[in-house]
């Protein structure tokens, strides 16, 4: 598995890479399964999201 590419498994291409056939999905579940679990290490936060209306100027 150390000689394949990490970014291979990035989520966001994955499963481009396994229709593609540059990874199984037999090694991005073992690739998963190494993955620490840092839960515990996270932190709760708070976001507030302010929508913006343009200026009659700025179209």
């Amino acid at each position: 598995m150390s000689n394949i590419n990490e970014r291979l498994f990035d989520k966001r291409v994955v499963e481009r890479n396994i229709k593609r056939g540059k990874v199984t999905r037999q090694q991005y579940e073992a690739w998963l399964a190494t993955l620490e679990d840092c839960a515990e290490m996270s932190e709760d936060t708070e976001t507030v999201f302010i929508t913006r209306v343009p200026d009659e100027e700025e179209g």
